[in-house]
């Protein structure tokens, strides 16, 4: 059978969805990951433990030629990897290698390359110490997930306070950006790029974005009802689609996220080359839409054979949304209602809960509940979501 390299870290990237769809093709799914008790190891026809953060690419490729393995794709769906899964690619001649996806690894030169083409005027810098703009977001440049170190700061004190303390908790040689913090409502836009073009599936307003900790919060929903937010994705998506055909991006999910102002600016927040969060219900949004699968086309893209029939208009009927629960105490979640219980709500579509989530620090977002909803407007969903929430019971035991 045909092998192809999944890739994991603690845990994490879709691996049962990614094998399922692999399977069902005839393929051998081999996990790549850094954890040796991998509770995913066992799904996989092999499994090669390595240590994204401390190991070079020669060791991980004389590893695979040790196990005879000649992969034919390499399937990744974490932000943190998108590095890897480009020099993989790369080494091996496969979909997805090059150099024109690596602009999407780092957020500087997403910002350099968007600054040249004359897409943004956003304030930014490499060197935040260097920062004389205020508010301002600081953020991992190459890895972040979950709004993981990302922090506002509205002054140089705060600035310097927080460089301190990531300094103290063993996170200063991080690579950091400091990005100007535009004022508005934050949105994010999903869908694939095929020969350079980018065809957006779903737009959502995140209408209770949590400004002050950086996170998701409350309601978000499909389509867009604010008018502003409504130009913001549609400039968004314009600028998006020439950033990719002067990439030659090709076989390719892009989810990115932007901000749009009353005043008619939009600027991007961030952009990364894999589908929305599965626990946001964006896969489930989509499927419900287009009848697409985003792991079976992530799959197909990494294979290099994604060629959907035309897509068309971005769809906005019904409407959908999303609703997520975070556990603010360190801890593990214990959950009394079930799965089944929630479904049987009026408006439920797709829940996910990670009964057992494990939270040992606060500055990520830490979800572990999530719920899909459809209704016939803002209000019935707002409704749908308030039964939901005050049904669901749970626990977080120290």
């Amino acid at each position: 059978m045909k092998s192809v390299l999944v890739l994991s870290w603690i845990a994490i990237g879709n691996v049962p969805a990614a094998v399922a769809e692999l399977r069902a093709r005839d393929l051998r799914p081999v996990l790549v990951s850094n954890l040796p008790d991998d509770p995913h190891a066992g799904l996989c026809d092999d499994h090669i433990v390595f240590d994204w953060d401390s190991e070079e690419l020669s060791a991980l490729t004389a590893r695979i030629g040790e196990r005879g393995i000649e992969p034919i794709a390499v399937v990744s769906m974490v932000e943190k990897l998108i590095e890897w899964s480009i020099a993989l690619t790369t080494h091996y001649g496969l979909p997805g290698g090059g150099a024109s996806r690596a602009v999407l690894a780092s957020k500087t030169l997403v910002r350099e390359h968007m600054r040249a083409l004359g897409l943004s005027d956003i304030k930014f810098s490499g060197d935040p110490r260097s920062v004389d703009f205020f508010p301002a977001i600081v953020k991992p440049a190459r890895e972040s997930a979950a709004s993981y170190m990302v922090q506002r700061v509205d002054d140089r004190d705060e600035l310097l306070s927080y460089l301190k303390h990531l300094e103290e908790s063993g996170a200063g040689g991080v690579e950091l950006i400091a990005e100007e913090f535009v004022p508005g409502t934050e949105f994010s836009v999903d869908g694939p790029v095929l020969n350079g073009r980018f065809h957006p599936l779903l737009a959502i307003e995140k209408a209770d974005h949590n400004d002050a900790k950086h996170h998701d919060a409350g309601l978000s929903f499909h389509p867009p009802q604010q008018s502003h937010v409504r130009d913001g994705v549609r400039a968004l998506c314009e600028a998006i689609n020439t950033l990719c055909a002067d990439r030659g991006l090709d076989q390719i999910w892009l989810h990115f996220e932007g901000r749009s102002s009353q005043d008619g600016r939009t600027e991007l927040v961030e952009i990364n080359p894999r589908a929305g969060g599965f626990h946001t219900g964006i896969p489930a949004s989509i499927q419900a839409l287009y009848g697409i699968d985003v792991i079976a086309a992530v799959v197909s893209m990494a294979l290099g054979e994604y060629a959907p029939q035309e897509l068309g208009p971005m769809r906005e009927q019904p409407m959908f949304g999303n609703v997520e629960l975070e556990a603010e105490e360190i801890g593990t979640v214990e959950a009394v209602t079930t799965e089944a219980d929630l479904l049987a709500l009026p408006g439920i579509i797709s829940v996910r809960l990670s009964d057992g989530y494990r939270v040992t620090q606060l500055n990520k977002e830490n979800f572990f509940l999530s719920l899909t909803l459809t209704a016939d407007s803002v209000e019935e969903l707002r409704e749908h979501a308030t039964k939901a929430l005050d049904t669901f019971e749970y626990r977080v035991r120290p």
